[in-house]
């Protein structure tokens, strides 16, 4: 009995364990089921939270990406700039094209033009060429004539002129009266060649065919061409300038014949000349 008596404390102490066992399970199972709702109540709390701020920011617009309808007006603006550039272009093209056919047409008829004169220069060239050589031909037919001509007895002949002295010593209006009255006149100089045959054939002092005009202030011929004062045959380099030395004179100079200005009353012979055909 007392062996039964002391198994049966055992027992309870087993219940007893195996009850406080129990109760420590139920109560960690009860732990776990608490984790468990508080995690999911995180969860579903953080879900809402989430669905709340999708939520929120979708109601918000997006403060980096502008609107849709100002980029639409800004792409229809940029076409229309585009299609008003284009026709500004075309416009231009156009109206190059408009100018540069102008210029094209006037630069060809200015090229017709040029070419009309070119040819017309050609055309008056030949003929100028024609009349020079026509003249060319008629003059050494006269020079031909000239040369077959004989100067009359007591005429030298030079070229196509024919001179002698005057008889009569005078003045110079007497010597030129003399020349006149023979067909001829006193002396012009036409060239270096001619003066340097009269030098050759002719001595002495004689009147020269030339006069100084006061009136006008000029030394002339007597077939009225004037007689340069810068010539190089004045005996000083141009003449002496005298009021009354108005009548042009040859004198020796040493070896060489050079001219001077002298009084038109001084007594000189007068050398004449006249031209063959006149």
């Amino acid at each position: 009995m007392a062996e039964v008596i002391y198994a049966r404390p055992n027992m309870m102490t087993k219940a007893r364990n195996t009850q406080g066992e129990r109760e420590e399970r139920i109560e960690d199972i009860y732990s776990t089921i608490e984790s468990l709702g508080d995690q999911h109540q995180d969860y579903v709390g953080t879900e809402e939270s989430s669905n709340t701020l999708g939520t929120l920011r979708s109601q918000q617009p997006d403060p980096v990406s502008p609107p849709r309808w100002p980029i639409r007006a800004v792409v229809v603006l940029l076409v229309l700039l585009s299609v008003a550039l284009l026709a500004g272009l075309v416009g231009l093209a156009v109206q190059h094209k408009t100018k540069t056919v102008s210029m094209d047409r006037d630069v060809e008829q200015l090229l017709q033009r040029l070419e009309n004169v070119t040819e017309q220069h050609k055309t008056v060239s030949m003929e100028v060429e024609q009349l020079l050589q026509r003249l060319k031909n008629v003059t050494e037919q006269r020079d031909s004539l000239l040369r077959k001509q004989e100067c009359p007895g007591g005429w030298d002949k030079f070229g196509c002129k024919c001179y002698r002295v005057t008889r009569q010593w005078g003045s110079w209006n007497n010597s030129r009266e003399s020349c006149v009255s023979q067909r001829a006149d006193l002396v012009v100089m036409d060239s270096k060649q001619e003066m340097d045959f009269i030098n050759s054939m002719y001595r002495g002092n004689v009147w020269l065919g030339a006069t100084y005009e006061a009136s006008e202030g000029l030394w002339r011929w007597v077939d009225g061409t004037v007689l340069s004062v810068d010539n190089p045959s004045w005996r000083r380099g141009k003449p002496d300038g005298g009021k009354k030395k108005n009548c042009l004179r040859r004198v020796k100079e040493q070896t060489n014949y050079k001219w001077t200005d002298e009084s038109c009353k001084a007594n000189n012979y007068g050398l004449c000349e006249y031209k063959l055909m006149k």
